[in-house]
């Protein structure tokens, strides 16, 4: 049974990341991994039940992304290179499956998923800022710092403006450090 379900599961995460989830049917789940389809329900009665231990085992494998990555380091702008490198890491391993979320819609048991990661994403962003400022950073620099970082940023850059993978990642993290310290040398709020 284990067997079954982990050729199912390896199913998944190959067809989404050739096709995407959206195009992805319980149909050829069964196809690929070799099984009818009754099967696959029997181990994936939902879609959310699905989609959870596809992106389980994607994760799992996945470069880690958390606040380990800023032990030892004091200073936000070194922090925050840190974790753009990181992300860019993380983007290069996700981008299978990523890349299909950027122009085609994303079943909305799988957009929870995806919200869940850009809050722990905006989670980090906040603790690699946090020494330079006194309370909590400013939402609207976490939410500029966010796009900067996000995916569809570094994709961008890699597939339609010609970047390397490292140069791109190079590029973000230039960016994010400019808007920090553009942001901390002033701080008066700019004119809405």
């Amino acid at each position: 049974m284990a067997q079954t379900r982990a050729r199912i599961v390896e199913a998944v995460v190959d067809l989404h990341a050739e096709r995407g989830a959206h195009d992805t049917s319980y149909i050829d789940i069964a196809k690929r991994a070799d099984v009818a389809v009754p099967t696959v329900y029997k181990y994936f009665p939902s879609l959310e039940v699905l989609f959870d231990a596809c992106v389980g085992h994607v994760g799992a494998r996945a470069p880690l992304l958390g606040p380990e990555l800023f032990e030892g380091l004091a200073g936000a702008s070194e922090r925050l290179a840190v974790l753009a490198k990181a992300m860019a890491a993380r983007h290069r391993y996700f981008r299978p499956w990523l890349r299909w979320s950027v122009h085609h819609a994303v079943p909305a048991e799988l957009a929870v998923h995806h919200r869940r990661a850009d809050e722990a994403q905006r989670a980090l962003i906040a603790k690699a800022i946090e020494p330079a400022f006194k309370g909590d950073p400013p939402p609207a620099l976490i939410g500029l710092l966010a796009a900067v970082l996000d995916f569809r940023t570094w994709q961008g850059l890699v597939a339609e403006h010609g970047l390397t993978e490292a140069g791109a990642a190079d590029a973000i993290a230039d960016a994010a450090h400019r808007i920090l310290n553009g942001y901390t040398e002033n701080s008066d709020p700019p004119p809405t």
